[in-house]
């Protein structure tokens, strides 16, 4: 399968498959993935079913498959005081939960 199309708010496979990102919102912060950093040879990439996701501790999370994994960075925008936790879900079910630690202030 390949990337169809990629948003502030999912990636979309052709297979109409999208990984998307959830947070439940405090007050005064946005716990996000960036999934336009995603970068060109993950755009074009070819992936086959299962595919796998890791968090990277601090930074965001990879997905793909064995022999070639891909970076999303997420962010934390908030004054400190917040949760940074961010849940990454693919094809509607839960594949990962993680803090997104990296806090832009």
């Amino acid at each position: 399968m390949k990337i169809k199309n990629i948003t502030d708010e999912f990636i979309e496979f052709d297979n109409g498959k999208m990984i998307t990102f959830d947070h439940y919102q405090d007050c005064c912060e946005w716990n996000y993935a960036d999934f336009k950093q995603l970068d060109d040879i993950g755009k074009n990439n070819i992936f086959n079913e299962p595919l796998i996701f890791e968090a990277v501790n601090g930074c965001g999370f990879r997905f793909g498959n064995t022999d070639a994994m891909f970076f999303i960075p997420c962010y934390s925008e908030q004054n400190g005081y917040y949760s940074d936790e961010i849940e990454i879900y693919y094809d509607g079910k839960l594949v990962l939960k993680f803090d997104a630690e990296e806090k832009l202030d």
